[in-house]
């Protein structure tokens, strides 16, 4: 039993290392030799749990889903109209994203290597279809406008949550109450868009986009 425990803790071990090494070398930039360093565990050990980088690359996609599937279970028993839980939805998955090292690197695997298409180990193809569920969800109780295009807004609140996770991660700054400031002149240094981090973008392309989706007023 302690043998089997401690061959366990070895595994996610090695999984939470991989997730690493592939969020940020990539799939081709990651090594063996520099999964099994940040694990501090030897090749053998390594090998006797997976016999191939792609292996573990499986392994953190696996994983990655198991997280964000949980995490948007858990929003779909919320009691409220079907539209708001997509959005919460959108929002916990870029929370994750830009907080979960698996999640992130499994997203990541999805993008740069042939996954199948099975939302078992395809994260985007998970949150797509429990978007799409979702907002089948409101347009039966009213919460998406009539003439909505389902598979066309899960599609878009996808491409937000991978667009915006997919930029530079800037440092969080202060939150603006108003809009953004207009861009410095072209000869000022640094970045030419506000210091905010994913989460509050997300919520001002939802501002944007959201009059086009529902007529539930905005919290």
């Amino acid at each position: 039993m302690v043998r089997q425990e401690r061959s366990e803790r070895t595994r996610r071990n090695l999984i939470r290392a991989a997730s690493t090494v592939f969020d940020q070398t990539g799939y081709e930039g990651a090594t063996l030799a520099a999964i099994s360093d940040r694990a501090q565990v030897t090749k053998g050990a390594l090998f006797f749990h997976f016999s191939a980088k792609s292996d573990l690359a499986r392994a953190v996609q696996a994983e990655a889903c198991v997280t964000s599937d949980a995490a948007l279970v858990k929003l779909t028993r919320r009691e409220t109209p079907a539209f708001e839980t997509a959005t919460a939805m959108a929002h916990a998955l870029v929370g994750l994203l830009e907080t979960d090292m698996t999640v992130r690197a499994g997203a990541r695997l999805a993008r740069e290597i042939r996954t199948p298409d099975d939302p078992s180990l395809h994260c985007h193809l998970n949150w797509l279809d429990a978007l799409h569920g979702v907002l089948d969800r409101a347009r039966s109780d009213g919460s998406l406008l009539p003439g909505v295009d389902v598979r066309a807004a899960a599609v878009l609140m996808l491409s937000m949550i991978t667009g915006i996770t997919s930029l530079p991660r800037l440092p969080v700054g202060p939150a603006s109450s108003g809009p953004p400031p207009p861009p410095p002149p072209r000869h000022a240094p640094g970045p030419r868009f506000p210091r905010e981090n994913g989460d509050l973008w997300l919520t001002r392309m939802l501002h944007l986009t959201r009059p086009a989706l529902s007529d539930l007023p905005a919290d």
